[in-house]
């Protein structure tokens, strides 16, 4: 390592969202094992009601602040404990300000200011993943944003497809043989189901569950094989109860875990021995770690939620097909769907009505035998982490 790209420390601001905490992770991980860096994590305050209104519109003196603005917004947004924590971090290690052996990182518009607010305190360099809501990017040394967030280019910021993710390959078979040693498969013909949840636009119901999931296990039984099958903690309770009914009613299913009732994450292990690999729309993140992890992902659509806001977005994605707006402008499920078009388009993603069609038919012969597929070498975080050594100051 150059002179002068010395990194001591990585520190983590977590909102407590497994999904963002993994994003930040993911990079951390490839960073530190560039450099050497310690990684620590923190969760920073997680404000409501009128107190987070205040925090949210001064923290856009942030942008362009200082010192000051920066103790002054910790101090109206409850970040004493996290001031003193990270500030104890930096005297056991005899890390002292200005010295750029730091970095801050987090994903999400909620620990973004408090990383801006420690980086003006300490004099150390900013790395968000994601584009925070209301502060944006360019106060950041480092920014990793999604290509579907179109971001402006600039040379703060690199622009991923999917979500960097804590997914390595090279750990995944002994983390599969463990999961398998416990729960054995009866076949070689192994399918894991990635089961997301609902959110604002997407709905994950009972009826989703026995009509979708049902179906693949009726095919699973009928070709012999194995299912593992995992939920997200945004999956409903009435949604897991009903996978959990008729997961016990099927000959095909030999591992079924419910996220809201454990804390152990089963998806690097399934990604270790998996055939096949089925994931849910709603998660951008499912889909870009079973492709990190070596695999194509057979997506499945579940249920959109009506109402105005969906024929906006319908309407948002008419106008940008005509070349009335800019693609900028697509916002919700047309936007989500951008990421799995270009996945798609590099055959690392396929829709389960055509998965299904495939299996129908005789396999196709690749014109190219030595051809690389994209999941081979598919690696957001790592490509982020490489940036990052590659730009230190």
């Amino acid at each position: 390592m150059s002179e002068g790209k010395k990194i001591r420390l990585i520190v983590i601001l977590s909102d407590g969202i497994r999904g963002h905490l993994n994003q930040s992770r993911g990079v951390a991980l490839w960073l530190s094992g560039m450099t050497g860096a310690e990684i620590l994590e923190t969760e920073v305050p997680i404000l409501s009601g009128a107190a987070r209104t205040r925090a949210k519109a001064a923290a856009r003196k942030l942008i362009t602040g200082n010192r000051r603005d920066a103790r002054d917004w910790l101090a109206m947004a409850d970040g004493d404990a996290v001031v003193r924590r990270v500030g104890q971090w930096f005297a056991e290690r005899d890390i002292r300000e200005g010295t750029r052996e730091v970095l801050l990182i987090s994903a999400g518009s909620t620990p973004a200011p408090y990383n801006l607010a420690l980086g003006y305190i300490w004099r150390c360099a900013c790395a968000t993943v994601m584009t925070p809501g209301f502060v944006g990017t360019d106060p950041f040394d480092f920014a990793i944003v999604p290509e579907h967030d179109y971001p402006e280019r600039k040379p703060n910021v690199l622009v991923t497809l999917g979500s960097p993710n804590p997914i390595m390959k090279s750990e995944l078979k002994k983390e599969g043989e463990a999961l398998l040693k416990e729960f054995p498969p009866c076949s070689s013909k192994i399918w894991s189901i990635l089961i997301g949840g609902d959110d604002a636009n997407y709905s994950v119901t009972p009826r989703w569950i026995k009509k979708q999931v049902g179906h693949i296990m009726k095919i699973a039984e009928q070709e012999g094989a194995d299912l593992y099958i995992t939920t997200s903690r945004r999956t409903p309770a009435a949604a897991s109860e009903e996978l959990k009914y008729i997961a016990s009613h099927s000959a095909a299913v030999r591992y079924l875990l419910i996220a809201s009732e454990s804390d152990f994450n089963p998806i690097p292990a399934m990604l270790g021995f998996s055939t096949e690999v089925f994931c849910t729309e709603d998660s951008v993140n499912m889909v870009s770690e079973t492709v990190t992890g070596g695999h194509r992902a057979v997506l499945l659509r579940v249920e959109h939620k009506k109402g105005i806001k969906k024929i906006l977005q319908d309407m948002t994605a008419w106008l940008v097909g005509v070349g009335a707006l800019s693609p900028n402008m697509l916002w919700g499920i047309p936007k989500f769907d951008l990421v799995f078009e270009h996945f798609a388009r590099h055959d690392a993603l396929l829709e389960f009505r055509e998965w299904i069609r495939r299996r129908h038919e005789p396999p196709m012969i690749s014109k190219d035998e030595g051809e690389s597929k994209m999941w081979e070498e598919f690696n957001e975080a790592k490509r982020a982490a490489e940036w990052i050594y590659e730009n230190w100051q």
